[in-house]
């Protein structure tokens, strides 16, 4: 058979899709991969969806693999299919796992899951020309009727095929068989909307970092994160599944012979610290010895993180870890179902930052929670400006994942009224300007240079009375206007302290920060200039129609 699979996320990482494609090459299928890389609230070039109807006409089937928020691309693309061939089509992800009745109203079939295993199932009954409406751990629609066939085995759980994780095959990353669109500018990263094959140039201009998944599965519910609706979907499986360190390693290998451009691993997981202190020690002396490359972990929880462990990691290379912290407010905690109290967070925290010469700490924190009252949001921030510096916030706007038992909630108080326009359609890192997230943001570019903002300018800046005044402005602009002059010196100082122990490693790190400057810059020249031609444009058609 030949099979098209199309992510259409802005990265090209897509770990499921690339591990779907190379357990149907393992089978003999002929399989193209398309990396369609568009923001969600992008539509697709009329040039590419053009081109993707003459590269998919021979495919006897099409995967699309999707979130929520890329619904309506999505659906964008398989309209256009089905409008131009005769092809099933076959939806897959996260959303297709948690609302298989609903995307069922687009796609011919859905993969409820983790989806190698059905794939796999699906394709051999497709090539033999059998009966396939019964493959479980799928959905289908027959003649306007739609069956679910329910959930299979997890794969690494007794009752599926693959018996652990090491026996499906390492995401495919043979791009001679992939599709992106065209680059025409690799420092704006802009492409023309048309359809090219994928070469070494194009994968290293995305990113230089390659991720992988030591570990699937999540201990925890947090009722924000679609492992609450999941875990519920398999409540007599085990949730987490390991792969062996000799596995994990031969697929590294394996990177560094195949792509030169990779100068960074990152392992992203939400559990990777639930392996025991001896595969650790056996995984890092191995990475230490034969990969030699910045690690990354994003699996890292206050609960499960031990100085053991993360000693042994950060001499084999442990750059950057992050860690889920979410809010520091008690009630907020409570709603989350996050299992960890604030002394664990803060000695976590601490335990990090013992290593701040070698590893750069992230924390996630959640904002725009509609029931977090003011409070709430002060007790975080307090909490955070306490926590020793450096690290760096990735600020999270609250979305209601179907499925997970915040969306029921949010449904119930009538907080979300049309899933499309209240979910979908939102970022989740569209965070609302209001003052205390704009305190956020502030906190985060001064922890990021390690000078922070201490307990007693934070409660300034939060006391009522202060902001009843308006004068916590004078001292928020204050700060607005300095930290650039910070960021210089604190620049400088750490470029003059490397040079002095000649540190190149860490120089050359400047100037790659240099060249990302440069990108920036570049992009917002360009998007200036766009804007100014859009405003042009339509002065002139307003002219014209006088």
């Amino acid at each position: 058979m030949k099979i098209s699979l199309l992510s259409i996320y802005p990265d090209i990482q897509s770990f499921g899709l690339r591990t779907i494609s190379a357990c149907l090459k393992k089978e003999g299928h002929e399989v193209d991969l398309f990396f369609l890389t568009r923001e969600f609230r992008e539509r697709f070039l009329d040039k590419t969806m053009d081109d993707l109807i003459r590269l998919t006409k021979d495919s006897d089937l099409v995967g699309i693999s999707l979130m929520s928020n890329f619904w309506d691309n999505a659906i964008q693309i398989t309209k256009k299919i089905k409008a131009n061939h005769n092809i099933p089509v076959l939806w897959g992800g996260t959303h297709a796992t948690v609302r298989p009745d609903e995307c069922l109203d687009h796609a011919d079939m859905v993969c409820i899951g983790e989806s190698e295993e059905a794939v796999i199932e699906l394709t051999r009954k497709m090539q033999k020309g059998e009966y396939y409406y019964d493959v479980k751990g799928m959905g289908f629609k027959t003649n306007e009727k739609k069956i679910n066939n329910g959930h299979r085995p997890l794969p690494g759980s007794p009752g599926s095929m693959f018996k652990t994780l090491d026996e499906i095959p390492s995401p495919d990353y043979d791009y001679k068989n992939h599709y992106t669109l065209n680059t025409t500018d690799f420092v704006l990263n802009k492409n023309d909307g048309s359809i090219t094959k994928m070469n070494l140039k194009h994968l290293a201009s995305f990113d230089n970092v390659y991720m992988t998944q030591p570990t699937r599965g999540c201990p925890f519910a947090c009722t924000f994160c679609v492992n609450n609706a999941t875990l519920a979907m398999y409540p007599h499986q085990k949730p987490i599944r390991k792969r062996s360190v000799e596995h994990l390693i031969n697929e590294l290998l394996h990177v560094k012979e195949n792509l030169p451009f990779v100068e960074k691993i990152k392992f992203d997981d939400d559990a990777f610290f639930l392996h025991s202190l001896d595969d650790m020690k056996e995984l890092a002396k191995q990475y230490k010895e034969k990969i030699k490359l910045p690690l990354m972990i994003t699996g890292a929880t206050p609960s499960t993180l031990r100085r053991d462990k993360l000693d042994v990691l950060v001499d084999a290379g442990l750059s950057e870890m992050r860690m889920g912290i979410q809010t520091a407010g008690e009630r907020t905690k409570v709603l989350y179902k996050r299992p960890h109290s604030n002394e664990e967070v803060e000695k976590a925290a601490i335990m990090v930052n013992d290593h701040k010469d070698k590893v750069t700490a992230w924390y996630d924190i959640i904002l725009d929670s509609p029931w977090d009252t003011e409070e709430d949001s002060i007790e975080t921030l307090m909490f955070l400006s306490k926590l020793p510096t450096p690290y760096k916030l990735t600020l999270f706007s609250l979305v209601f994942y179907p499925g997970t038992d915040l969306y029921k909630k949010a449904k119930a108080d009538g907080i979300v009224k049309n899933d499309v326009d209240d979910i979908y359609r939102r970022h989740y890192h569209g965070c609302r300007p209001t003052y205390l997230n704009n305190l956020y943001f502030l906190l985060n570019d001064y922890v990021s240079i390690d000078i922070g903002i201490s307990p007693k300018i934070m409660s300034l800046l939060v006391n009522k009375k202060i902001r009843s005044s308006k004068l916590n402005w004078s001292f928020f602009w204050m700060l607005k206007i300095l930290y650039p002059l910070l960021k210089i010196f604190r620049s400088s100082q750490q470029l003059l302290k490397n040079i002095i122990k000649g540190d190149w490693d860490s120089i050359w790190k400047i100037i790659q920060i240099r060249k990302w400057y440069l990108r920036k810059k570049a992009r917002v020249t360009y998007d200036i200039s766009l804007g100014l031609k859009k405003l042009l444009n339509t002065f002139e058609s307003r002219m014209a129609k006088k």
